[in-house]
């Protein structure tokens, strides 16, 4: 069949020399990624050139995305490129193989909206391979850039969480207002704040027994001044004027001498200047309860720091990732290259598909849909014959086995009517036997 459609070049060239047919050549080998058939085309022999320039296409993207992954993995990878190499090519090889399907799908002759529609598809899947080829080139072209942006983040995230940890761990007082602490809170110990309890409650007693003592003072010398007024005879409101030890001033030394029994100033100043030396104790031990605790908080903010750095040590495909973001809404130079590698890529992906639908219809194309098509012809003819086949063999079988069956049941008659025959002669016999002996018996 194939060399009635091709005629006798093509069957003399590969059915009658298999050397040449063997021999597999550069364009050979290009074409192949375009999924033509060498039989078919060698009828058109024309087309060569233009099917050999589509497969340098594939060979072209594929070899763009094994380098996008070999890209890709060695901003993943501190390995050596040498190992990495493989899972590049593996690569390479499946994006040319996506692209040969792609291509071999829209050969053929088929037009209408089933075409466009396979066309607008494979374009799409094109696009979307192309984007995922473009991204790590573009992480690799920019890697230097991008480095400096992600270090100068993570610096300034570094710095910003120090400074976190700061604020909400002040060595003195409580955390200020309108900063969100919820997870900078470090412990630095209770004993400081131990401490400040006491000090604060002995700084009360302090000031209670302070003002105790201040307002009996101040009585102590009220009543003084009335007694030495009444007894010096001097004429105020609250006295009367009249000197000497009468009875009004015998009133103001005893009401004197009862506040003095009543009120205990130099025990009160006693108990002042020991509240006052413990409160300097523990103004001195909370001091180093302080001192202490700042250099618990300073140690675990430093443990803390220490750990976000840890955190960058290594630069990942996403951080570049999210660092050509920033880089790129930053400087309109990187945006601008971004974007035009993105679509040169992307181009450069859908070129097969493009190319093969700028190619139009093309005389491979024609006689690959007749040779389609005269296949499918011979193999529903050889289907019809073979069920044809089959089922009159099958009808012969049941014929046979008709007759077969009829023969036995023929066989099967003719024993039965013989044993009945047998059956009748054998009673026969046995009649005629005792008929005979019944004669004797009387």
């Amino acid at each position: 069949m194939v060399d009635i459609l091709h005629g006798s070049k093509a069957a003399e060239q590969y059915g009658r020399n298999p050397r040449r047919r063997r021999k597999l050549g550069l364009g050979m080998l290009l074409r192949r990624f375009t999924g033509v058939d060498e039989k078919i085309l060698a009828s058109v022999p024309q087309e060569r050139s233009r099917y050999t320039s589509l497969g340098g296409v594939v060979v072209s993207t594929a070899l763009i995305a094994g380098a996008s992954m070999l890209g890709a993995l060695t901003l993943l990878s501190q390995a050596s490129p040498l190992y990495l190499l493989p899972v590049a090519v593996l690569w390479g090889l499946i994006i040319a193989n996506v692209d040969r399907f792609l291509i071999t799908s829209l050969h053929g002759d088929n037009d209408g909206w089933s075409r466009w529609g396979n066309v607008l598809i494979r374009l799409a899947l094109a696009v979307v391979i192309g984007v995922f080829i473009a991204e790590p080139l573009t992480l690799k072209i920019f890697q230097e850039r991008l480095d400096r942006q992600i270090l100068v983040e993570r610096d300034q995230a570094i710095s910003l969480t120090e400074s976190r940890y700061k604020q909400c761990n002040p060595l003195n007082g409580p955390a200020p207002s309108g900063v969100d602490c919820t997870s900078y809170r470090l412990d630095g110990g209770d004993q400081a704040l131990a401490v400040e309890g006491n000090m604060t409650q002995r700084q009360g007693s302090l000031d209670a027994a302070e003002a105790r003592l201040a307002a009996d003072i101040a009585e102590h010398g009220r009543l003084e001044k009335l007694r030495d007024q009444e007894c010096y005879g001097k004429d105020t409101d609250q006295t009367t004027g009249i000197p000497g030890d009468g009875p009004e001033c015998k009133i103001r030394k005893n009401a004197l001498n009862t506040f003095l029994a009543n009120h205990d100033i130099p025990q009160q100043q006693a108990d002042v200047a020991k509240l006052r030396t413990q409160l300097g104790l523990l103004a001195a031990d909370r001091a180093g309860a302080e001192k202490e605790r700042a250099a618990t908080l300073s140690k675990k903010i430093a443990e803390h720091v220490e750990e976000k750095k840890r955190a960058y040590t290594d630069i990942g495909l996403l951080d570049r990732w999210e660092a050509l973001g920033t880089v790129a809404g930053q400087n309109g130079m990187v945006n601008f290259a971004h974007w035009l590698l993105r679509i040169i890529f992307v181009l450069l992906d859908c070129m097969p598909i493009i190319s093969k639908m700028l190619n139009g219809k093309t005389e491979y194309d024609r006689l690959l849909a007749q040779e389609l098509r005269a296949g499918s012809a011979c193999h529903e003819a050889e289907l019809n014959f073979t069920t044809r086949q089959t089922t009159g063999e099958y009808e012969i079988r049941l014929r046979e086995e008709e007759r077969r069956l009829k023969a036995e049941r023929g066989r099967i008659d003719r024993d039965q009517r013989v044993d009945e025959a047998s059956r009748d002669d054998e009673i026969d016999r046995l009649a005629r036997t005792f008929m005979a002996a019944m004669p004797t018996q009387r």
